[in-house]
């Protein structure tokens, strides 16, 4: 009770404070929270009654195992707290990962388009594309056959064409967001076009794959009104994808001026922008 009371008049005080904007009070706000939340009792061994019991029973071997663990994390992490969010070796790819059978059709510098075939005796005449992000593995789509929404897919009929992002590297430094369109979803409806015959995709776009495919979208517009290009894409379906970027929830606590600034700064320097800088905002 002395902890949340202590809780609650310290985001009061923050809330209360005079003179800050919106955008400071909800960063003094953010880790202020974080700070307190830290503080918590649970978070203590001999104030948690559990972590004291467990102690007793296992004559302090949960202690040494999670020293074991929290080393562990700063060596992934070089020195830097990386907590893991599945144990080691837990996925094995065609076992609970990756697990419905795909061929790749086409591959440029940015991407593997990889083909699925239907499980049905009748297949649906348009192929759907997948567009996933590239901060991420299009597998997050493919995991055991009852989580998987390509294996659900190809159950309904449908071609599944899905893009497998390269991992970028210095060869990919001077590459923008419109390498991303042109060599992703632009390059991938071709493919299509050349493995099916099918001039015309549903796409379906996954996070900042949504965001591509949206932009995409507006492209293919642009274009149509230009050269009177026929409609590639004939339904788009988007999937927990963010397209009004004016409020982007707590992550806006991480992003102002200086950080946009610094960030410009180092991809001017290095190109890309390495896994484990992206991993530790996430981790936060």
């Amino acid at each position: 009770q002395h902890y949340r009371l202590v809780h609650q008049w310290l985001e009061d005080m923050v809330l209360d404070t005079a003179g800050l904007s919106e955008q400071e009070r909800k960063k003094a706000l953010f880790f202020t929270r974080r700070a307190v939340d830290a503080m918590a009792p649970t978070n203590f061994l001999f104030t948690n009654p559990e972590a004291l019991h467990e102690t007793v029973e296992t004559r302090g071997d949960n202690l040494i195992r999670g020293i074991r663990l929290a080393l562990e994390d700063m060596e992934r992490g070089q020195g830097r707290l990386s907590p893991r969010s599945s144990p080691t070796g837990a996925f094995e790819v065609g076992k609970n990962l990756a697990t419905t059978p795909g061929k790749v059709v086409y591959r440029n510098e940015m991407m593997e388009l990889i083909q699925y075939t239907p499980s049905t005796d009748k297949v649906r005449k348009t192929p759907l594309l997948i567009v996933p992000p590239w901060i991420n593995k299009y597998y997050i789509l493919d995991l055991t056959p009852d989580k998987s929404f390509i294996k659900w897919a190809v159950d309904q009929g449908h071609t599944v064409f899905i893009i497998s992002w390269a991992n970028p590297d210095d060869r990919h430094a001077d590459k923008a967001f419109s390498d991303y369109m042109n060599d992703g979803p632009l390059a991938a409806l071709e493919a299509i076009e050349q493995a099916t015959g099918e001039t015309q995709v549903n796409a379906a776009g996954y996070c900042i794959g949504g965001t591509l495919l949206a932009c995409t979208l507006a492209f293919l517009a642009q274009t149509k009104s230009n050269k009177k290009a026929p409609d590639r894409i004939k339904s788009a379906t988007f999937f927990t994808t963010l397209l009004d970027f004016s409020d982007v929830g707590e992550l806006s606590v991480f992003i102002d001026e200086g950080l946009v600034t610094r960030l410009e700064n180092h991809m001017q320097d290095n190109g890309i922008l390495r896994g484990r800088e992206m991993s530790a905002t996430f981790s936060l």
